[in-house]
């Protein structure tokens, strides 16, 4: 196992991060499979950019390793939801991704009971993160983003919730 970056800093990303987000996603798992031309995913990270809902991971040195897109209000207009993942191909497994899941969790518990996210049926290094950080599979949506391909429904529970508390 490679071993983690000694320290990861969770910071309000800004467009000067865009051509590392772009880099994190195209080269994702995610990323290769629904192909997004980069004007494309430009356009879409700005509009997150400008909401002030992705959030970046730096090291030390203020290098972008990766990001997430929270969006609070996301899911079924109460929940947060997040919209993307994605990490660097070289700083996977580094525990940049949990860093960023840990920062989500944070601020979407501030907020509601529960958070929620998609992952890819071929995702499953993705999947078996977020369920080793507490989410489950709740429900799955056949063809959502391309024929072929299922998304699961994942969620996690505040804690004091899980136990029906």
């Amino acid at each position: 196992m490679q071993k983690n970056i000694v320290q990861i800093n969770i910071v309000q990303g800004n467009i000067e991060y865009l051509p590392d987000c772009i880099e994190a996603h195209k080269y994702s798992e995610l990323g290769e499979i629904y192909h997004h031309p980069d004007e494309e995913m430009a356009e879409m990270l700005t509009d997150g950019f400008y909401k002030g809902e992705i959030y970046v991971a730096l090291d030390e040195d203020g290098n972008c390793l990766g990001f997430i897109w929270i969006a609070l209000y996301g899911a079924f207009y109460g929940f947060p939801y997040c919209r993307i993942l994605a990490v660097k191909k070289r700083y996977r497994g580094k525990g940049v991704g949990t860093a960023l899941l840990n920062h989500y969790e944070k601020m979407g518990f501030a907020r509601a009971g529960r958070l929620f996210i998609l992952v890819s049926d071929f995702n499953e290094r993705a999947r078996k993160l977020y369920e080793r950080l507490g989410f489950v599979q709740v429900g799955t949506i056949p063809d959502l983003f391309k024929k072929g391909i299922k998304e699961f429904v994942m969620v996690r529970y505040r804690p004091e919730e899980e136990s029906g508390s």
